[in-house]
């Protein structure tokens, strides 16, 4: 509109100017700054608008994107969680504490306390002599050279906590564990017994654990041999006829010693006190 009233105007001053009349110039710079400010202005709000609208519009966007992504990530990370392997904490707490394997010695024997011939001044112990070595003395005293066997004595603490991995030595030999069965009866077997090349436990009279062969055996090493003398009331005890045991004084069983005789330390028991024979027993063996 403003446009057009301008034209209006310009025409009407030529025609004046043709008429000769004076017509002072007029500028219409200020009113095409004015027009060039408004458009700028114009132009200024209509680009602000667009970026507020811009901006606004963004903000709309990322309000309304950014839950999505997050959705997306927490269920991307809960997957994730749920297919990674679960960690075993008891197993490696198994292994922090496993017991360490011990190694089992006798109490006695090849790898324990040394024994002499001399502490068997007051005892009974196993034994073996032929004939040669019962012999009558010119007072009419017996004197008996024999050999001194001893078997191992296990305590119970070591043999009943006996586990797998544990190490346990035998007459000087070491047993590796593999395998441990409790009887009802106490028998402790380990690695399946003897018959698989296992080892059988049971304990003696003194309640000590000691390693048992066939027929409750005992498994004997040698301690020395001494000579002792026979006490007055010296008795044999024959037991090895199970249905007919006797009993003999030392003049009777010199008469049944012969090279045929056999006592030997898996039958045979000599007592001793204060340094004398007072009673040999042989027993049955099947």
């Amino acid at each position: 509109m403003k446009k057009y009233i301008g034209i209006i105007v310009l025409t009407a001053l030529l025609s004046l100017t043709g008429c000769g009349i004076e017509v002072e110039e007029i500028s219409y710079t200020s009113t095409d700054s004015t027009a060039e400010q408004t458009t700028e202005a114009a132009t200024e709000k209509t680009t602000a608008e667009i970026t507020v609208e811009s901006e606004s519009q963004s903000e709309t966007v990322a309000d309304t994107a950014a839950p999505e992504i997050n959705a997306t990530t927490e269920a991307e990370t809960a997957a994730v969680i749920q297919t990674e392997p679960p960690t075993e904490p008891a197993t490696v707490a198994q292994e922090t504490t496993a017991a360490s394997p011990n190694e089992i010695f006798a109490l006695n024997g090849p790898l324990g306390r040394h024994q002499g011939v001399e502490e068997f001044d007051n005892a009974k112990f196993a034994a073996s002599f032929g004939a040669g070595d019962f012999t009558k003395n010119a007072d009419s005293t017996f004197t008996l050279t024999t050999m001194i066997y001893r078997y191992e004595m296990f305590s119970v603490e070591d043999i009943q906590s006996l586990k797998v991995g544990d190490t346990i030595w035998c007459l000087g030999k070491n047993v590796a564990v593999e395998t441990i069965e409790v009887r009802d009866s106490g028998l402790i077997i380990v690695n399946g017994g003897i018959e698989n090349g296992g080892r059988y436990f049971k304990t003696d009279e003194n309640g000590l654990y000691f390693e048992s062969g066939m027929n409750d055996r005992h498994s004997y090493y040698e301690i020395g041999e001494n000579t002792y003398t026979l006490s007055a009331d010296f008795v044999f005890t024959d037991n090895s006829d199970m249905d007919n045991p006797k009993t003999y004084t030392a003049e009777e069983l010199m008469s049944l010693l012969t090279y045929d005789t056999h006592f030997v330390n898996s039958n045979t028991i000599v007592e001793t006190s204060n340094g004398v024979v007072t009673a040999i027993v042989r027993n049955y063996i099947p």
